[in-house]
């Protein structure tokens, strides 16, 4: 590797460095040092989480939930990222319209006081 770079520590479980061990001699590591190289310039060359409307996630949807997401996308021919796409829309409808709601409902509620406020003080005078 040309010129000299800066020395990182890091902590590793035991188990990682393992496979690292059993990469070394493989594809001209050398050392740990190269498979860690390697692993971090594969690592930065791969694209961001977030690439413009798409985002990447993993959802642990438990084991029941899984089982019932396989039957509904074979029964209905849909694919598990387009039931999960129209359920986060459906769910935030549905916040936003409560959150809406309730706000309305407090908002009202705070003038329906503010008015029995002023007229309680009005008659006292």
């Amino acid at each position: 590797m040309p010129g000299i770079s800066p020395m990182v520590s890091l902590r590793i479980p035991e188990d990682h460095l393992l496979e690292i061990d059993h990469r070394v001699g493989y594809d001209g590591m050398r050392n740990r040092s190269d498979v860690i190289r390697q692993a971090v310039r594969r690592y930065l060359s791969s694209p961001m989480p977030m690439i413009g409307e798409r985002v990447r996630i993993e959802v642990d949807l438990g084991p029941d939930l899984t089982v019932r997401m396989r039957e509904f996308c074979k029964l209905h021919g849909e694919s598990a990222g387009t039931v999960l796409r129209q359920a986060a829309r459906e769910h935030i409808r549905r916040a936003t319209v409560e959150d809406a709601t309730v706000d309305r409902i407090l908002s009202m509620r705070m003038d329906e006081l503010r008015a029995r406020f002023d007229d309680d003080s009005n008659a006292m005078r």
